[in-house]
């Protein structure tokens, strides 16, 4: 199981992201977690499209993420990777996860739909 803050997870459970950004070693590649919303998070971390979700409640699950990829969370350039999640800057510490995310009713996108963010995220990975 994984926690993460309940505008990241309304955020993967939308299709909005593929991106989680989680402690060191919380997930390897291949694992099937379950993902839980921590609660809030403060406005002033999000971008000020997706600030209206910092209070929201997590989605209703259940949420199932597969483990597509782990980095270290400071791969992600700062400047290419900022469209590629919702915060205002990409954390400095911990892994940067891509997730291919399950819900009640099946994946959350369609696999060219994943293919083409997890492409964008890739691209955005400094190497």
């Amino acid at each position: 199981m994984v926690t993460i803050p309940d505008p990241d997870l309304r955020a993967l459970a939308s299709g909005e992201v593929v991106v989680a950004f989680v402690a060191r070693g919380a997930a390897t590649e291949g694992d099937e977690i379950e993902l839980h919303g921590s609660g809030p998070r403060r406005e002033s971390e999000l971008k000020p499209a997706y600030r209206r979700w910092a209070d929201q409640p997590a989605p209703g699950g259940p949420w199932l993420g597969i483990v597509d990829r782990v980095d270290p969370a400071t791969i992600l350039d700062p400047i290419a990777g900022a469209a590629r999640h919702i915060l205002v800057e990409a954390p400095l510490e911990g892994d940067l996860i891509i997730l291919r995310v399950y819900g009640p009713d099946g994946p959350v996108l369609g696999d060219d739909a994943f293919v083409a963010r997890c492409n964008a995220v890739e691209g955005a990975l400094r190497g």
